[in-house]
Order: structure tokens, then sequence, then C-alpha cells
């Protein structure tokens, strides 16, 4: 029978508990520790990127150092999490290729989770796995989970949400909006449960640890024995947490203005968001530096490094960033999660499109504002603006025309304004009341004839209805929105039935701009 050690290392920093999950998981390849099963905790609460999210997107840093919350990168991908301090994470190592690590990761993922379901529900819920890496109660998240490989050593981990503090998830975090499709939730609480909503009383933490390691010990056929760090483990740990509290580590996937301005793209996938960032050497004929960002998971995560710097010298054009990416990938062992080939290389090919826009009318940083829905740069000038869509929550909050179209043009706040500008352009002005009404318009005018439709969404928004919005095959421009949005404000549930109760506001000099852009001026405003 394999022996695993039962190692609790309690409450540690962020910095310390991502150190260990390293040098385990190196000490455990190496044949130098054994297969474990850890149980941590962190104190403080610590906010946590996945590995390759920038945590200027993910966290509100000014409100996590306000309130004494660490702010930490994971060796694993996936999304920002909140660990709270009555929060449980568990981890499992071994060696790749030996139990529980054989097969494929999504094999691997599957079998862990649901094992750990299975402990979970030992407590008196039904708890269970739900692709693509959570574990789930009666459809909400009350753990996630993921997985990495490095040096021939594998970890996975997961989390259990045990007090509900919600309200500090929405504060600490930048909502993972992308992730709530729709439908799939009326609220964030109806999304997650936490084991107070669901246990009375709560289970102390000794009886989930109980109930998890029983779990492992029985599906595993493995026996646990109680133990600490190895002496290597704790020098280690002395040694290297210096590199996981720097900023070096903390901020590796956020670029320092100092750079410069990045051409930019965002695409949903199956897998998560992939957020690309290319930017361009000078003369702008080539890459200079690479940057793929996001809420997914690359197995092994190495890869993203290397496929950055295989971008790297290529034409800052879309076809030959798409062949460099199909043919690094074709190469690669290994891959992203849930994201096929073709989709990563139109997420690094769309970044290159926005040097097009750049000319008398648009900057670098205008055109990253400005999302296209199925139509190329080069089209836009042959295609006839039809509709200028605007967002209801950009009218004032008492105006009789905040829950119904229309605008009677007040001249009290920019909808009037854009409805003015849109008959200059000779372009129907429509306001859109919510996500459902949206499609309608899509679907019912705006796919059937030969015309483009010009909206204006906060970037959030897009990425969340990227998949939906092209599926209609309608084609449009998107001008971000200027403000504090409904996802800014933990709101998306509202705003998505046109109920927000906060007023946006439009960016109405890069509106005046593009329809300048599209009707053939070139002229700056």
């Amino acid at each position: 029978m394999t022996l695993f050690r039962l190692l609790d290392t309690g409450h540690l920093t962020a910095a310390a508990n991502m150190a260990l999950d390293e040098i385990i998981l190196e000490q455990v390849a190496l044949g130098a520790s054994p297969p474990t099963l850890r149980f941590l905790q962190f104190q403080p609460a610590a906010a946590l990127v996945g590995y390759h999210q920038d945590v200027s997107l993910e966290v509100r840093t000014d409100y996590c150092a306000e309130h004494g919350i660490d702010v930490n990168r994971r060796l694993t991908g996936g999304g920002a999490i909140l660990f709270q301090e009555s929060a449980l994470g568990w981890e499992l190592f071994a060696a790749s290729g030996e139990a529980p690590f054989i097969g494929s990761y999504e094999t691997i993922l599957h079998r862990i989770c649901t094992i750990a379901a299975a402990g979970l529900s030992r407590l008196g819920i039904g708890a269970a796995f739900r692709p693509r890496n959570d574990i789930e109660v009666d459809g909400r998240k009350i753990s996630g989970t993921g997985g990495v490989t490095i040096t021939g050593g594998f970890m996975f981990q997961g989390t259990v949400l045990v007090e509900n503090e919600v309200e500090l998830f929405i504060k600490a975090l930048r909502v993972p909006v992308e992730k709530l499709k729709k439908r799939e939730i009326e609220s964030l609480m109806e999304r997650i449960c936490f084991l107070s909503d669901l246990l009375d009383p709560v289970p102390p933490i000794a009886a989930i640890k109980e109930a998890l390691t029983q779990e492992f010990t029985d599906q595993l056929l493995v026996e646990m024995v109680p133990g600490g760090l190895t002496e290597a483990e704790a020098a280690l740990l002395t040694q290297e947490l210096d590199r996981f509290t720097s900023s070096h580590w903390i901020m590796s996937r956020t670029r320092p203005a100092s750079e410069g301005e990045a051409a930019r793209s965002i695409t949903q996938t199956d897998g998560g968001t992939l957020r690309v960032h290319l930017w361009p050497a000078p003369g702008g004929r080539r890459v200079r530096e690479a940057l793929v960002a996001g809420d997914f998971f690359a197995v092994p995560s190495r890869m993203v490094h290397d496929l950055e710097a295989a971008l790297v010298g290529v034409p800052f054009e879309r076809t030959a960033l798409a062949h460099a990416v199909e043919a690094f990938l074709g190469k690669s062992e290994g891959k992203i999660l849930g994201a096929e080939p073709g989709r990563v290389a139109d997420a690094v090919g769309a970044a290159s499109e926005r040097l097009k826009l750049v000319n008398g009318t648009f900057n670098l940083s205008e055109a990253n504002e400005l999302f296209l829905v199925n139509v190329q740069v080069e089209e836009l000038h042959d295609i006839r603006p039809k509709w200028l869509l605007l967002p209801y929550c950009s009218k004032h909050l008492d105006c009789p025309y905040r829950s119904v179209p229309g605008c009677d043009e007040c001249g009290s706040c920019e909808i009037g304004w854009c409805f003015s500008l849109a008959r200059a352009y000779d372009m129907e002005p429509i306001t859109i009341q919510s996500f459902e009404h949206l499609m309608d318009v899509l679907r019912d005018e705006c796919r059937f004839q030969d015309g483009l439709y010009v909206g204006s969404c906060c970037e959030a928004f897009y990425a969340k209805h990227q998949q939906e919005m092209e599926a209609v095959e309608a084609r449009g421009l998107l001008v971000n929105l200027d403000s504090t949005t409904c996802y800014d404000l933990g709101k998306g549930t509202e705003a998505y039935k046109g109920r927000f109760d906060t007023k946006t506001t439009l960016n109405v000099q890069l509106i005046e701009k593009t329809l300048k852009y599209l009707n053939g001026s070139s002229s700056g405003v």
C-alpha cells in the first residue's frame, strides 16, 4: 500500500503557502519528499490570481491593501479567488504517472474532483463534480479546483468555502463575469455557496479535514501518515519566501506602463478568456514582445511562456501570427485546455488587427477600445453603418425612458447627443434595454440587412457575450464604455435584466471618431 504524508500546515501567509506549493511539488518530483495530502489555510485572507492572470485586471488592489488582504499568484491556472481565513484548502502531490496522477489531465481532474466531492458529501451535503473544474451542491459552487505539473511532479488542489463572506468576494475581486453565463445565475449568491449556507451548525475544520482524508484514503487505496515539513522543505521555504512576496512574482503578468501601449485582443473560449497583448518593434513590422494572459488552464503552464517566445520576431500581421501559433501548438506536447488551436490563433491574430486601425483618426490606445464582431478591419469601409445601439444604463436614473426604448433628447445626458449624431450619419439610434433585447435587435434587424451596427458596451460585457453575438452573424463594431460598469460593481445580473441602478458614461468622443472613420473621414475630433 502506498504511503502518503498527511501534512497540515495551518494558517500561513499567501506568500508562504504559494512558496510551499512549489517547494513540495519539486521535492516530491525528485523523490526527496513522499506523496502528500496537504491541508492549508490563509492568514490574513488572500486574493489569489491564476498563474496566467494579470493582477490589475482581476483584483481590487486598493481595497485589499486598505483591508489587510494579501495579494498573490497561484501556480495553477484558472480565475481569481478570495481565500478567506475560514476557508480550507486541500492539495495532493505525487510524481506524474503515479497514482492518482495517471492518464490525461481531464481524466485526473475528473477522478480527484469526484473523490473530493464524495468526501464533502460525508458532511451531509450532496456534493458532485461539475466540469470544467468545480465541485457543486445543487448547482452552486462550493469548491474550485486546478492542477499543475512541474519537473515530473503533479499537484492538484481545491478549496472548501466555509463561512459566507460573499460581500468580501465582490469587494476584493473584480468578479469574473466571463464565467457567469446567461441563465446560469440570478445573482452571485446563486452561483456559489458556503458550508454555512447548507449546514447548521457548521462542521468544525477538523471534521472537514477528516471527511476529505478518509475519502482520499479509501478511494486511492493509500495509507495517510501524519507528518510535518522535511528539513529540506523548511530550509527552502526560508530561502524562497522573498521571491513569493516580490512584485516580480505577484505582478509577473502585468506589464509596466514604461513598456508602451500593446495591441490587445480579448477572446472567449470554452476553457476561459484569452487576453493577448502584442508589442510592436520599432517600425511596427514585427512583434517585440507578447503576453497571453487569462483565466485558462495550460498543461504544462510553461507552454504559454514558450508560445509567447515563439511569437517574438514574427511579422505583425494576422496570417503570419496565426500560422506561428498553429505551428507552435502543432509541435508542442502541451495545450490550453478548452481552447482549440484555431481559436488561440484567432485570438493572437486579432490583436495584430489593432494596428490597422491606427491612422489619422485613432491612436493605438483608442483602437484597443474597439471590439469587432464578425467583421475584419479592411471590410469596415465597405459596409454602411446603419444602427447605433446605445445602452439604457447611460440614461439618468430618473429618466422616464430609463426602462423603455427611446429618448426624448432633452439634452441632459449623452444618449440624446448620440441620437442626433446617429441621424447626422443617416443611422437608426436604438436604446438597448437588456441583453435579450440586444439579441432580438441583432437577430431581427441587423442580421438580415447589408449593414453594420455600432454599439457601446464595457469590455466585461463583450467578453461575456462575445460568442453569443458572433453566433448571430450580424456584423458590428463596439466602443468600450468610459466609466464604472455594472460588472465592476457586481451587478451584472441586474444589468442583464435591464435593472442596473447606476448611470454609466458613454465614451462620446470615441463614438464620434468611430462614426467619422466608418463614413470615410480620417480627421480627428
